[in-house]
């Protein structure tokens, strides 16, 4: 992965505003009625699609490979952990991204230390 300060920042903030658009998106979609299988699937299937958008979005000024992995990672986590949340208590929207950003850093954070991790045993 990157090292120059400006990809990084592109690459934090992509995996924050995936986690953010996940969570919310998750949280105005799915409601307690749902089944925590099919609320599971479509959260990620929706986290997934946040991130697509994102990684499109923000891969034309940061570049689509570094953005790919934690982007997705955190779209998935996101959707499915703020839904299975949800079915147990209503959440707020703010209280979703905020965990969605949350993920999307933590994301972020482990992959760029795996990555670092790979890069000098290759080496």
């Amino acid at each position: 992965m990157e090292t120059r300060p400006y990809f990084i920042l592109g690459d934090v903030s992509c995996s924050v505003t995936v986690g953010i658009a996940s969570g919310t998106a998750v949280t105005a979609l799915v409601s307690m009625e749902w089944s925590m299988l099919v609320a599971m699937v479509a959260g990620m299937l929706l986290g997934m699609t946040a991130a697509a958008i994102g990684i499109i979005a923000f891969g034309l000024c940061f570049g689509m490979m570094e953005l790919h992995m934690p982007a997705m990672i955190t779209g998935m986590l996101t959707g499915m952990g703020v839904v299975m949340l949800g079915l147990q208590e209503p959440l707020a929207e703010v209280t979703a991204g905020f965990l969605g950003a949350l993920v999307g850093l933590v994301i972020y954070t482990l992959t760029w230390m795996a990555d670092a991790l790979l890069q000098r045993e290759r080496s």
